[in-house]
């Protein structure tokens, strides 16, 4: 596994003087952490009580402030779609859901996405539980969860740890298991000056197996697009926030796109609270099966609006390395 370093977040964390940040300045790229502690299945830890007690994973307190107030112009690239893992077969078709929710409500139409989306727990680095969200993308090996950087760093620059993905979680239960974190990988400009940066809010977390199978021969995967070259229209976002159902079931808004900010690529109408941070974000969904293209994660919100991460060149580097870790 190649880790590319970055120099100012490894003063920050060795506790070097600031100017060996700038001695020998290291190019962006992907950046790998591996967990210091790995738990079967996740059942040593991750018990039904303490999943029960994690609190929701809120959006980067001030780093919107510190984010560009227009959307960042990103560099042209070609599109890269990887497609969806729908062999399986096994999810029941989609029924009727509301296209236009700008107020969440409860997933109950099933399809790809209703396996494929689940919980990430984890412990942050001031050691205290938290509950995301994160969605199974296709890969390689079928071992990568999508979700956003902030549930793998925190403000202070400190990794998370105990991390484990549960798809279809709801009301508690873990149907097709716990799948524990072995690698995490985040863009090396995420952590900035101190800061975390909006537009790079995204990370990779490659997950170990349960009872001999990865979660795409699990539970299938979902396509990812990078380099998108249509911002599209029509929108379907979901997660598990706290403010739905107490985070105990899969929640969604759709709709339209509206103007983003922060430096943001995608900005849809939406109620979603802490806890929906990395739920997946579809444009041109397939309303049939159920499954798609994610092109982004829930990064941001504000009092009205939620806001994803652009996938372009940094994801996708992201990703591959992911892939061959």
């Amino acid at each position: 596994m190649r880790t590319l370093p970055i120099a100012g977040l490894t003063a920050l964390l060795l506790g070097l003087p600031a100017h060996a940040a700038h001695a020998a300045p290291d190019p962006d790229g992907p950046v790998a952490h591996q967990l210091t502690r790995t738990f079967a299945a996740g059942d040593d830890y991750w018990t039904p009580e303490r999943m029960r007690a994690a609190r929701p994973l809120a959006a980067p307190a001030g780093a919107a402030k510190a984010a560009t107030g227009g959307a960042t112009p990103y560099a042209a690239a070609e599109q890269v779609d990887v497609k969806p893992a729908t062999s399986l077969a096994r999810w029941e078709k989609v029924s009727a859901y509301d296209a236009s929710a700008a107020a969440q409500q409860t997933w109950k139409s099933g399809g790809l996405i209703g396996r494929t989306a689940g919980k990430v727990f984890g412990t942050g680095g001031n050691g205290k539980d938290f509950v995301a969200s994160g969605t199974v993308v296709n890969s390689a090996d079928g071992d990568i969860v999508l979700t956003v950087a902030h549930a793998m760093m925190d403000a202070e620059g400190r990794w998370s740890s105990n991390l484990v993905f549960v798809p279809a979680y709801k009301n508690g239960a873990a149907p097709y298991g716990k799948f524990a974190a072995r690698t995490m990988f985040i863009w090396s400009g995420y952590y900035k000056d101190g800061v975390r940066q909006p537009p790079l809010d995204f990370g990779m977390l490659v997950v170990s197996k349960v009872k001999g199978k990865t979660p795409v021969q699990t539970v299938g995967g979902q396509g990812i697009r990078f380099n998108a070259t249509a911002a599209g229209t029509s929108n379907l976002l979901l997660g598990y926030p706290s403010n739905g159902n107490g985070g105990q079931t899969l929640q969604y808004c759709s709709g339209a796109s509206v103007t983003p900010a922060y430096g943001m690529k995608y900005a849809l109408i939406c109620d979603m609270g802490g806890g929906s941070s990395g739920g997946p974000w579809f444009q041109q969904f397939n309303k049939l099966t159920g499954a798609g293209y994610v092109i982004s994660a829930h990064a941001l919100r504000n009092t009205t609006t939620s806001y994803g991460a652009y996938l372009g060149p940094e994801a996708l580097a992201t990703f591959r390395a992911a892939e061959a870790a």
